[in-house]
């Protein structure tokens, strides 16, 4: 259940079941007058959204019961914004005199009885939630039919229309698009144990510990359960190397995916330019690591810190690295094997470890020609000659046991 924050201290409260156009497959001869009546009395069970589109249309258009011509070009206003490729709306009568609801799309004139569900869905909700004059809108599964960019858009909606009428509304939900308004919503979990209700508060920063309760895991949002980011290629291959290898056993039953995001992407990160509120709570198994770019004795590069701040900023779990960047993290053993035999550059990449980090890895491998292993080459000699947890440095070896082995268990279910 989500509980948009407008409230009123005049308390008028009204239940809504969406109709998705069962009501309207039964549509029968409704005068204005019996219409209005019904959502006088807030009976809105008894009638449909397109009846009491008419009823508003007939009062407008004659400046009767509260009703001006405003008060229905406006609800015809705000279905064109949610629905901008239909054209010329207009509430009408059948020749058996029974209300409708016509549009042209695409330039064919068409009866909103043969659309798809969710027009219909939102026109229901859209009219009957505007009219209710009610300071609680109880809804009841409004998601129903509408497909997951329109329920973005009717949620924004609810979420203006509590704002701008002081109207709380509370709403009985299976949906994971409302995880991504923890700003605007109060979330509570309700449970039934063998007869008994239990009511729980949900913080805005653990709602997606309601995605179990919708029967989802992460893997069905975004084709895995748990996601680490990382800003090159040759991370990728070492922390797949990790995740896939030494940890196999660990993640066997979660989907763990490795993804660069570039330098290019963040850069926008930090501008503003890319947003990353898109990457939701419902996401909330996102790890990003930044390399530190400077030597370890001196503080994140201006740029790292600033790339973490804007994710945290967002939500976002980021860390940056203790060291200057990827390459100082590889076990001595393979920038060793990766010269093949030539003892002087063995000991100047050893020299290289030992150093201050004061440049990046390639450049201060240059001078002495010193190979740094990069894509399939650095994933053979992963695989050969890393081969245990104890070759990680301890700061890598903690991330993963003390974040991302405990949101594994999260995810399962096992703490």
């Amino acid at each position: 259940m989500v509980t948009p924050t407008g409230k009123n201290e005049s308390v008028k409260s009204v239940l809504i079941f969406p109709d998705a156009g069962a009501r309207l497959l039964n549509r029968q001869h409704r005068t204005p007058r019996w219409v209005y009546e019904q959502v006088e009395t807030r009976n809105f069970g008894a009638v449909n959204a397109l009846e009491i589109l008419h009823s508003i249309k007939y009062y407008s258009e004659r400046n009767e019961n509260g009703f001006t011509p405003e008060s229905y070009t406006s609800l015809i206003d705000e279905i064109k914004f949610y629905f901008p490729d239909l054209t010329n709306i207009v509430s009408d009568r059948t020749d058996t005199d029974i209300s409708t609801l016509v549009y042209e799309e695409y330039g064919r004139r068409l009866d909103i009885l043969y659309s798809g569900t969710g027009l219909k869905h939102f026109i229901d909700v859209l009219i009957k939630t505007t009219l209710s004059k009610a300071n609680i809108v109880l809804l009841d599964e409004p998601e129903m039919g509408l497909h997951p960019d329109l329920q973005r858009q009717f949620i924004e909606y609810l979420v203006k229309l509590s704002k701008e009428k002081q109207i709380q509304f509370f709403i009985s939900t299976h949906s994971p698009i409302f995880l991504n308004y923890s700003d605007d919503f109060s979330f509570y979990r309700i449970t039934n144990r063998q007869g008994v209700r239990d009511v729980q508060t949900i913080p805005s920063d653990a709602t997606h510990t309601l995605l179990s309760d919708f029967g989802i895991r992460p893997s069905d949002i975004f084709n895995q359960d748990m996601c680490l980011l990382v800003e090159g290629a040759s991370e990728v291959v070492f922390f797949e190397h990790l995740i896939r290898t030494l940890y196999q056993s660990d993640f066997e039953k979660v989907g763990v995916g490795i993804i660069q995001y570039g330098g290019g992407a963040a850069d926008g990160i930090i501008s503003g330019d890319i947003d990353v509120s898109n990457i939701t709570p419902t996401q909330k198994y996102t790890f990003w690591i930044r390399d530190r770019d400077e030597k370890p004795t001196s503080l994140p590069a201006t740029e790292a810190t600033k790339f973490k701040n804007a994710l945290e900023k967002a939500g976002l779990t980021c860390h940056i690295l203790g060291k200057r960047e990827i390459e100082y993290y590889y076990p001595e053993i393979i920038h060793c094997k990766a010269q093949q035999g030539d003892s002087s550059k063995e000991g100047a990449t050893k020299a290289i470890l030992v150093g201050g980090q004061e440049i990046k890895y390639r450049e201060a491998a240059k001078p002495a020609h010193i190979c740094v292993p990069t894509g399939k080459y650095l994933r053979r000699l992963l695989n050969d000659y890393m081969t245990s947890k104890d070759q990680l440095d301890s700061e890598i070896r903690e991330l993963i046991e003390n974040t991302l082995i405990p949101w594994k268990k999260e995810i399962l279910g096992e703490t």
